[in-house]
């Protein structure tokens, strides 16, 4: 008899470079890497047993697509390909993308197998399913509601959708069914991190902060900058004029120019400079190892040079996107993976800008940034699910008469 396993919520943050999941308040994340194999390639592939704490990184999947099995290496498991990491050197609609598809399937089988190793086959009700989208992909839309659920839509089905494990020892198939689906825009959800905590607690330093003032949020990605504006005391902007993207010039687009043109010896491809910069950024030494001859080179002025021109531009981007009225107070929110690593390149061009007091006083850059999207889902979700539970209770004697 197949059993029935039930997630309250479930939170997706599909990014270019990078997919972060929260399924009942558990976080993990992984390469927003797919690489496609076929059936005999995944029935050889593994010649031992995976142990539990490797399970995230040995993620070999089955995914039933029109009719059709497909195989495919996931996460850390496919990044070692070239070709499972393509998707981050472009814009994809997430709507439609073969990543985000394979990859929601796979972090339910990858939390399913960690937290219950064993459970073989299995049917996976969800309460309520949270995910967004990027300010570009909403705005190319006619109406923001539009496209919003079109996303939503992709994660609803009666039936169910199903996924197979195949990594040895976790071996299982799923039918997730999600009862509920919601989609919101990147950026201006993470509002939310700001307002509360995980455990829905009010933070009312930083709403007395922000409320009488403007604030941008500049959700700093590898291939976006999304902007949004938010009215006074941290509320959803007021139209779609008050989002702006930008993805003409991107923090991924400029590395891979700098790599095309001045690393390619050392970097076959885009995501290997991309982990070696992010390995290197605190330390601001970007000294490379030869894996082979074990001989150093300082490619500290190339990167250096690439980081502060990066900066620059989106910074300008960010100061001059909206108009504000001139006795205004506007505070600029910058979150997001690649702001929480150029964070320090950044604050020193805002200075140079600004002046230190200005820069310092209403340029904030968060602590875990990079997870604000990702809590705001898990604050909206916790709170939705909150009042759902409390609107179904039914009253009590005295309640009732109240009512009337």
């Amino acid at each position: 008899m197949i059993s029935r396993t039930f997630i309250d919520r479930w939170v997706a943050d599909f990014g270019n470079s990078t997919n972060q999941q929260m399924i009942n308040g558990y976080y993990f994340e992984m390469p927003s890497s797919i690489y496609e194999i076929t059936r005999e390639d995944a029935e050889g592939l593994f010649a031992q047993s995976v142990d539990k704490e490797a399970l995230i990184d040995q993620l070999v999947v089955r995914v039933p697509i029109d009719g059709q099995d497909r195989y495919f290496k996931v996460g850390n498991k496919a990044k070692a390909d070239v070709l499972g990491n393509r998707h981050i050197e472009k814009l994809h609609d997430k709507t439609e993308s073969l990543t985000v598809w394979v990859t929601w399937l796979t972090g339910m089988a990858f939390y399913h197998a960690y937290q219950f190793p064993f459970k073989e086959e299995d049917t996976v009700e969800v309460q309520y399913f949270g995910t967004l989208i990027p300010v570009w992909l909403a705005k190319r839309a006619k109406k923001f509601t539009e496209i919003l659920s079109k996303m939503a839509d992709r994660f609803i089905s009666e039936e169910g959708f199903e996924v197979e494990l195949l990594t040895p020892d976790f071996e299982r198939t799923l039918t997730i069914i999600a009862k509920e689906s919601k989609a919101r825009v990147e950026g201006e959800t993470a509002r939310y991190a700001l307002k509360y905590d995980l455990e829905l607690n009010k933070n009312e330093e930083q709403m007395k902060k922000h409320e009488a003032a403007i604030t941008v949020i500049d959700d700093l990605g590898g291939q976006t900058q999304d902007l949004s504006k938010l009215r006074p005391g941290l509320k959803k902007p007021a139209s779609a004029d008050d989002y702006a993207s930008f993805t003409d010039i991107s923090f991924l687009k400029m590395l891979e120019d700098l790599r095309i043109t001045k690393l390619m010896t050392h970097f076959n491809d885009l995501r290997s400079l991309e982990e070696f910069v992010r390995h290197n950024i605190k330390s601001k030494q970007f000294i490379y190892t030869d894996p082979t001859t074990k001989q150093e080179v300082d490619f500290t002025a190339e990167i250096e040079v690439m980081l502060r021109e990066y900066v620059k531009i989106a910074s300008e981007k960010c100061l001059t996107a909206f108009q504000y009225a001139l006795d205004e107070e506007v505070y600029f929110l910058h979150i997001g993976g690649v702001a929480e690593e150029v964070q320090d390149y950044m604050m020193e061009y805002l200075i140079k800008r600004l002046g230190e007091e200005i820069a310092k006083r209403y340029h904030l850059f968060p602590e875990h940034s990079r997870k604000f999207n990702i809590h705001g889902l898990e604050i909206v979700a916790k709170s939705h699910l909150k009042k759902k539970a409390e609107n179904a209770k039914e009253p009590t004697d005295g309640e009732a008469e109240r009512a009337v």
